[in-house]
């Protein structure tokens, strides 16, 4: 905005003259100065406050809810709140909020304007600055940090490890991992609880370390071992570098509010850990891409190499440096495992709730009478987990209900219309997964409802609009591991339900305290009361 400011500026002069030639005050250069900036400070924030999303924004017509509070600002970055907004606040796709600075905020609410913003307009626009700070310290610039070209070029690479192929051939160690998870688990409550083989447990804990094992293993053909030691040094660093804890949602205020470069080399014990954290990973990438490219056996013409991981795929394309290589494997294992291990979460404390449990009891009877026990060593492949319909309904209810990623930001670089409407640049424009994904103009009435039914009765879309189902995004930047995080969901899932009964330990769930990050997060964990069922 230089005109407004170069205009601002102009009137900031104009009154400090009026003011010294109306008072014949002599004032020194120093002192004109300070009052000309300080005019200029105070005409500004009247401006920027007030003045200008108020009474001048070309956007300002735009529908939007009404702000009784300072509180409100609060609600605009909770996808639960804004689900309000979005059923009861009469629009065509587009709400515009203002936030506690009064800054405007654009929620595209429609799917098809959300495919068109994120496909033929994508090139409009960038992440949010400092998001995008925070992103890439942790993640580098890979697939998901990545923009324009750049983003184009990754992808496009990336493209052949993830293909349907890839992921058919990684179905067996999904299972293997599963039936290794609910192996330590039942050893554990069998050891804690011998008389009635029940007990508490943090489902949160354990989901993340078996996509852990799974990334490790699918990911880089490495055994990670979280499952089994997860006090190894890379486990420990691991956490350190990707998992949120108490102290994330201060650390990621703090980064908006200042510099996220700042607080990131702060002398504080969040940043500390976390820098040593994604220092300790980073080694350990680089050690390993180092040694592939040493073990890799000379190619001769004619010939392929086939690896089932896929940085191994990505590295035997050619297209990506040593230094991509390491963002993309950073990425990999911050992106790809903290989402899947949240729908797995998510997916248990659905299933567990009491008001669901003839969900949980239904999808226990299709995996056990059309999918082997774990015991017995038999391979679960592909054409196995796939025939079960029920078990895929549930699933994709999960992923409906609770988005792992909740929200998508973006700022328009250069002037875009979407909808009708020309937004201007510098705005931001907000996705609400969550909140689309239950919205009752696209999923019914009973949106708010957990109902994998709807899922069996349209497959495709569970009934919605088109594009009314964006767990997984839309348009270039929808996610290139769809397909992979699906397939894992099912096999936990399935083992899971299988093996346990699953409920609240007293009877309901409290109410949970979620941290709004990259994933929904449900922080100090998930502790459900697990009991180890007989007879598959």
């Amino acid at each position: 905005m230089p005109s407004s400011s170069f205009t601002t500026l102009a009137l900031a002069s104009a009154l400090t003259y009026l003011y010294t030639y109306s008072s014949q005050a002599s004032l020194s250069i120093t002192n004109a100065v300070l009052l000309t900036c300080s005019i200029f400070l105070l005409l500004y924030l009247i401006w920027s406050l007030f003045l200008r999303p108020v009474y001048f924004s070309p956007l300002r017509n735009l529908p939007g809810p009404a702000r009784k509070s300072w509180k409100h600002f609060f609600k605009i970055y909770n996808p639960n709140e804004v689900l309000e907004f979005v059923d009861t606040v009469p629009n065509n796709g587009i709400i515009r909020y203002l936030d506690i600075l009064n800054s405007e905020m654009i929620s595209i609410t429609d799917p098809k304007l959300v495919a068109e913003m994120l496909g033929p307009r994508a090139d409009h626009l960038n992440k949010r600055p400092k998001i995008k700070v925070i992103m890439e310290s942790i993640l580098g610039n890979g697939l998901v940090v990545a923009e324009g070209k750049d983003h184009k070029y990754q992808r496009k690479h990336l493209l052949p490890a993830f293909n349907h192929k890839v992921i058919k051939n990684l179905y067996p160690t999904f299972w293997s991992k599963a039936t290794e998870m609910t192996s330590l688990m039942t050893e554990q409550i069998q050891s804690s609880s011998p008389k009635d083989l029940s007990m508490v447990v943090d489902f949160d804990d354990w989901a993340g370390r078996v996509s852990l094992d799974i990334i490790g293993l699918a990911g880089f053909g490495s055994a990670f071992h979280a499952l089994s030691s997860p006090e190894t040094d890379l486990n420990t660093a691991y956490r350190a570098a990707f998992l949120p804890n108490k102290n994330s949602r201060m650390f990621f205020i703090l980064s908006l509010l200042t510099h996220p470069t700042l607080v990131y080399m702060l002398p504080i014990e969040h940043s500390k850990r976390l820098r040593e954290g994604v220092n300790a990973v980073t080694r350990w990438i680089r050690g390993f891409i180092a040694k592939r490219q040493h073990d890799k056996p000379e190619k001769t013409e004619g010939s392929t190499f086939v690896h089932q991981d896929i940085i191994s795929a990505a590295m035997e394309g050619g297209a990506f440096g040593v230094e991509n290589l390491v963002d993309q494997s950073k990425t990999l294992l911050g992106a790809g495992h903290e989402t899947s291990a949240t729908a797995v979460t998510w997916g248990i404390y659905l299933l567990s709730q009491p008001r669901y449990a003839h969900i949980q009891n239904r999808l226990r009877q299709e995996v056990r009478e059309y999918l082997p026990s774990p015991s017995s060593g038999i391979e679960v492949t592909e054409d196995m987990l796939e025939k079960l319909p029920y078990l895929d309904a549930v699933s994709k209810e999960i992923l409906r209900v609770y988005a792992p990623v909740p929200l998508l930001g973006r700022i328009v670089h250069s002037p875009m219309e979407i909808g009708g409407v020309t937004f201007p640049k510098g705005t931001v424009l907000l996705v609400h997964m969550w909140a689309i994904n239950k919205s009752k103009k696209l999923w019914g009435e009973d949106a708010h409802e957990f109902n994998p039914d709807r899922w069996l009765k349209d497959k495709v879309n569970g009934g919605a609009t088109e594009n009314g189902f964006l767990s997984f995004g839309a348009g270039t930047r929808s996610c290139i591991g769809r397909g992979f995080a699906i397939a894992e969901n099912k096999a936990l899932l399935a083992q899971l339900i299988g093996s346990f009964d699953i409920k609240p330990p007293h009877g309901e769930t409290e109410d949970l305290d979620i941290s709004w990050g990259i994933t929904a997060r449900i922080v100090g964990g998930l502790h459900m009361k697990t009991s180890v069922l007989e007879g598959w």
